[in-house]
C-alpha cells in the first residue's frame, strides 16, 4: 500500500517551506562532488587527471578516523575549525582546475591537490550529517531529496557555462555550500550533546542492507555509468525529484513503510533485467539499480539522523560507519568484478551467470534485512517504520525525544539511561531494550528502576501518562 490516511486529522498540513531553505545547502555541496570527481566536465582536461580512486580511498580513511575520533569531533558544527577547513581545502583544487584552462601545465598539480579536497569533502559530508541530525525525520527526507534533485539541476546549469566560468563558479561552490551550514544553525535545530557511543547503538540492520547494496554497485559497475549509475545527474533528478513533488503534495498520505519496500522492489526488477542488458545497454537495469540504491540511501540516513537525534548519539559516529562500510564494501565489489573476468552492466557482450547470481543473492539478503520493520520497531522504536503518515508519525517522534532530552538534563540521567529512557517512551519492551542495547534482561530493568526513581515515577504506567501529557501539549501548541 502505497499511500494511507493520515492517522490524525488535527495535524497541520506538511509544506515544503517547514524546511528551512539553508538546509538545502548541502545541494551544493553534491553540485561540486558531480562536477569535480562523479561526472567531471569533458571540456575542462584538468579533473580527469583528478584520481578518482585515490579520493574515494582518502575519504574512506578520513571516515575511519571518524569512528575512532567520534567524541573528540563531537558536535563537529561548533568547532571554527572544521568550518573554515572544508572551503580552504577543496577549493584550491577548483581554483587550479580553472587556471589550467590558461596554464595547461597546472593540471601536474590535480593528484597532489585532490588528497587536500577529499578530506574536505569528507568532513562536510560529516557537518552536514550533523545538521541533518537535528532535523525530525519527515524534514530529513525533504531536505535530502529535495537537496539531490536541487544538485542535478546545478550541475545541468553548470556544464552549460563557458568552461572558465564553469571552473570558476564550481572553485564558489564549498564556500557557499558552508555558508548556508552556518545559517541553519540560527534556525533552532540543535546537535549539542549528541556525542554518545558505544557497539550497542549500531543499527546493524540497516547498515547491513547498506553494504550489501553498495557491493551490488560496486560489482556490477552501475556507479561508473553517466546514463544510469548512482552518480548520475540525470537519475538523481528523476528519483529524488519525483519523491520530492510526492512530500510537496502528498505528505498527509505518504507512509514511510512504502520507502522502505521500494528499494528491494525495484533492485530485483533491475537485475531481473540484467541478462537484457547485451540488447539494451544500460538503460534498463541501470536506472533501477541506481533508484534502488538512492532510495534506500535516502531511508537509511533518514534513519540514521531520527536514531541520533532521539537517543543522543553522535551523528559524526552514525555516519562515519555508515560511510566506511558503504565505501569500503562497494571497493571490494570493484574489485571482485574484474578478478571473476565480469563485465560491468551494459557493456555489451554476454552477462555472466555467476554475475547475475551474485547480485541476485544480495538482493534478496537485503530485501530479508529491510523489510523486517517489526525488528527496527522493537529495536529502535522508528515509529515511521509503520504504516501511516509520515509527518503525523514523525511529529510524535519529535515531541516524544524532545521530552525525552529534557528530562535527561532535568534529572541527571546518564547517557546509558537516557538510551533506556528513550525505548521505554517508544512503548519498547524491556526485551527489546536488552537486545538492543546487549545487556541481560535484568540490567535493563535495572536501568528503568534508576530512572523512575530519578524521575519520581511509581513504574510504566506513571511513564506512559507522562508521554502522552508531553504528546497532548505538543499538539496543542501547534494548535
Amino acid at each position: 500500500m502505497i499511500f494511507t490516511r493520515a492517522a490524525s486529522s488535527n495535524m497541520q498540513p506538511f509544506s515544503v517551506a517547514s524546511v528551512p531553505l539553508p538546509f538545502f545547502g548541502l545541494a551544493i555541496w553534491r553540485a561540486w562532488m558531480n562536477v569535480t570527481f562523479v561526472a567531471p566536465n569533458a571540456d575542462i582536461p584538468f579533473f580527469s587527471h583528478a584520481s578518482h580512486e585515490l579520493f574515494d580511498m582518502v575519504m574512506l580513511g578520513v571516515f575511519l578516523a571518524g569512528i575512532a575520533l567520534a567524541k573528540r569531533w563531537s558536535p563537529l558544527t561548533t568547532k571554527r575549525w572544521a568550518l573554515v577547513a572544508c572551503p580552504a581545502l577543496m577549493t584550491p583544487l577548483s581554483v587550479t582546475a580553472c587556471a589550467s584552462l590558461f596554464i595547461p601545465e597546472a593540471s601536474m598539480l590535480a593528484t597532489p591537490l585532490t588528497i587536500p579536497a577529499a578530506i574536505g569533502a569528507t568532513f562536510m559530508v560529516l557537518l552536514w550529517s550533523e545538521r541533518y541530525a537535528g532535523l525530525p525525520p519527515y524534514k530529513v527526507l525533504v531536505g535530502l531529496t529535495g537537496s539531490y534533485a536541487l544538485a542535478a539541476v546545478i550541475v545541468f546549469l553548470l556544464n552549460g557555462f563557458h568552461p572558465p566560468y564553469l571552473a570558476g563558479f564550481t572553485a564558489l561552490l564549498p564556500a557557499a555550500s558552508i555558508a548556508c551550514l552556518v545559517r541553519s544553525k540560527s534556525e533552532g535545530y540543535h546537535v549539542e550533546g549528541l556525542l554518545h557511543t558505544g557497539r550497542g547503538t549500531i543499527p546493524w540492520r540497516l547498515i547491513a542492507v547498506m553494504v550489501l547494496y553498495s557491493f551490488s554497485i560496486g560489482f556490477s559497475g552501475i556507479q561508473a555509468s553517466a546514463t544510469g549509475g548512482t552518480g548520475s545527474a540525470l537519475t538523481a533528478f528523476i528519483v529524488a525529484g519525483t519523491y520530492f513533488a510526492a512530500l510537496a503534495f502528498m505528505a498527509e498520505r505518504i507512509s514511510f513503510a512504502s520507502m522502505q519496500k521500494l528499494p528491494p522492489l525495484l533492485m530485483a526488477l533491475g537485475f531481473l533485467a540484467t541478462p537484457l542488458s547485451p540488447f539494451l545497454g544500460q538503460w534498463i537495469s541501470g536506472p533501477l539499480i541506481a533508484a534502488s540504491y538512492l532510495l534506500y540511501y535516502f531511508f537509511v540516513d533518514t534513519s540514521l539522523c531520527d536514531v541520533s537525534k532521539r537517543f543522543g548519539i553522535s551523528a559524526i559516529w552514525l555516519f562515519s560507519i555508515e560511510e566506511a562500510a558503504s565505501m569500503g564494501s562497494e571497493l571490494a565489489g570493484r574489485t571482485l568484478a574484474p578478478l571473476l573476468a565480469i563485465k560491468p552492466l551494459g557493456a555489451g557482450g554476454e552477462v555472466s551467470p555467476l554475475s547475475i547470481a551474485l547480485l541476485a543473492i544480495a538482493a534478496i539478503a537485503a530485501a530479508i534485512l529491510l523489510l523486517d520493520g517489526r525488528s527496527l520497531k522493537t529495536h529502535w522504536g522508528i515509529r515511521f517504520m509503520e504504516v501511516g503518515a509520515l509527518s503525523t508519525d514523525s511529529e510524535r517522534v519529535v515531541r516524544v525525544g524532545e521530552w525525552v532530552r529534557t528530562a535527561a538534563i532535568d534529572h541527571g540521567l546518564t547517557p546509558r539511561e537516557t538510551e533506556v529512557l528513550a525505548l521505554l517512551a517508544e512503548g519498547t519492551s524491556m526485551r527489546g531494550i536488552a537486545q538492543e542495547l546487549v545487556v541481560s534482561e535484568g540490567t535493563a530493568k535495572s536501568h528503568a528502576s534508576h530512572i523512575y526513581e530519578k524521575l519520581g515515577m511509581r513504574g510504566k504506567r506513571d511513564l506512559e501518562a507522562r508521554v502522552a501529557e508531553a504528546v497532548g501539549a505538543g499538539e496543542k501548541r501547534r494548535g
